[in-house]
């Protein structure tokens, strides 16, 4: 039997060290018949939360794939300047 799993927007996902804050998730239709959903989210990492932004995904494994990589850059952005000016620039 397969189960499926639901979650009510507002939640928190636990990624590579880092809180996502999953605010919105809106299905989009598109003209050729293929389901996106936008996703409007916010990272938290070491203290600092980022502003909302959305993610164009396609399923949960999309959105886990396309959240790690803006992850990445967070920590790339605190590796290159810093805790403070990482706090600076995301917010």
């Amino acid at each position: 039997m397969e189960t499926t799993r639901i979650l009510i927007p507002p939640f928190s996902l636990s990624i590579d060290g880092a809180l996502v804050d999953v605010l919105e998730v809106s299905k989009q239709l598109l003209p050729s018949g293929e389901v996106w959903y936008v996703v409007s989210c916010s990272i938290r990492y070491k203290g600092v939360k980022s502003r909302v932004f959305p993610l164009f995904v396609r399923d949960e494994e999309d959105l886990k794939n396309k959240l790690k990589i803006e992850i990445t850059k967070v920590k790339f952005l605190e590796l290159a300047y810093g805790l403070e000016e990482l706090k600076r620039i995301i917010r």
